[in-house]
């Protein structure tokens, strides 16, 4: 088992009478990390006490298996960058000129500099645009500047926080690909988001979900769809008798052309009924297969289940 990057320890962020974060329990040992949470959830209000600008009311962080307010909280915080939801950046400045700034904070030597800035602009497919200032930047732009930034100290750990959810689909897959990159050359993405099927092309490691600042799941995919017990069934052809006899087993049922889809933790249950139906009537099964839920179905269904009083906590 791999040392936990970051832990969290019953972590608990109160505003006055409002509980953002409730007794929050994370751990991330490496890979894509995703926190998923409705708006609202605490995932930014997470981040924040992560990289030491919020102080838990309870609870405590540790990065690097550091405590991030501790004696280490200089060294740790060379370690990791960061990128908020709606970077803010010195609007007259150029890229190249943010960059050089960055490196300076780091007292980075200057051809050391100005090597990284031209790795990290080519990285970020920014260096046509690195003497054009951020100000005539596009959504998308700010947003790779703001990785670029975040590189400078050549991190460990990255923690972003709803990095596409004000580009466009073209600015979007972009943000991806670099993403998914950057984990191939070993680092660790710690990203939050609202939008589900980001994490799905992200191929996250773990992910974990949140709702009300309180953690309902955590676990890889495989390792929630054994929590959940539950799997999509695609049955073909879309017949009649199929339908009547699962509508006894199973509520939700969706047909498309030729086929049926459940979501259902009785598999042998409903393949007993189609196998029956089938050698009764002579219908021929032309497919029957089971897969896991993908991460907005999870998702629903954690939601769903938490709602409803379903998942002990």
């Amino acid at each position: 088992m791999k040392d936990p990057i970051i832990q969290t320890f019953g972590v608990t962020k109160a505003f006055k009478d409002v509980i953002a974060v409730n007794k929050l329990d994370l751990k991330v040992t490496g890979g894509i990390y995703g926190l998923l949470g409705p708006n609202g959830a605490g995932k930014t209000t997470t981040i924040k006490m992560m990289i030491g600008s919020l102080f838990p009311t309870e609870g405590r962080i540790e990065l690097f298996g550091h405590d991030i307010h501790g004696k280490d909280k200089m060294d740790i915080h060379k370690r990791i960058g960061y990128v908020p939801e709606h970077p803010t950046y010195f609007q007259s400045m150029t890229a190249e000129k943010l960059l050089t700034y960055i490196g300076s904070v780091f007292h980075m030597p200057i051809q050391e500099t100005k090597k990284k800035i031209n790795e990290l602009l080519q990285l970020v497919d920014l260096s046509d645009a690195r003497t054009r200032i951020i100000a005539k930047y596009s959504a998308g732009m700010k947003q790779r500047i703001g990785i670029a930034q975040a590189l400078m100290n050549d991190p460990e750990l990255l923690i972003l926080d709803e990095i596409t959810s004000n580009l466009d689909p073209v600015g979007r897959n972009q943000i991806i690909e670099l993403l998914k990159n950057l984990n191939k050359e070993g680092k660790t993405i710690f990203i939050s988001t609202h939008i589900l099927p980001e994490i799905q092309k992200m191929k996250a490691d773990s992910i974990a979900i949140i709702d009300h600042g309180r953690l309902i799941m955590e676990g890889s995919i495989d390792e929630l769809n054994d929590e959940l017990k539950t799997q999509v069934i695609v049955i073909s052809p879309n017949h009649k008798l199929f339908r009547e006899a699962l509508s006894s087993v199973v509520s939700n049922i969706t047909e498309e052309v030729d086929s049926i889809i459940l979501n259902t933790d009785k598999l042998d249950e409903v393949w007993q009924i189609i196998a029956n139906i089938s050698l009764q009537n002579n219908i021929v099964i032309k497919e029957f297969r089971s897969t896991g839920l993908d991460i907005e179905q999870i998702f629903m269904k954690a939601l769903n289940s938490e709602q409803l009083g379903g998942m002990e906590k």
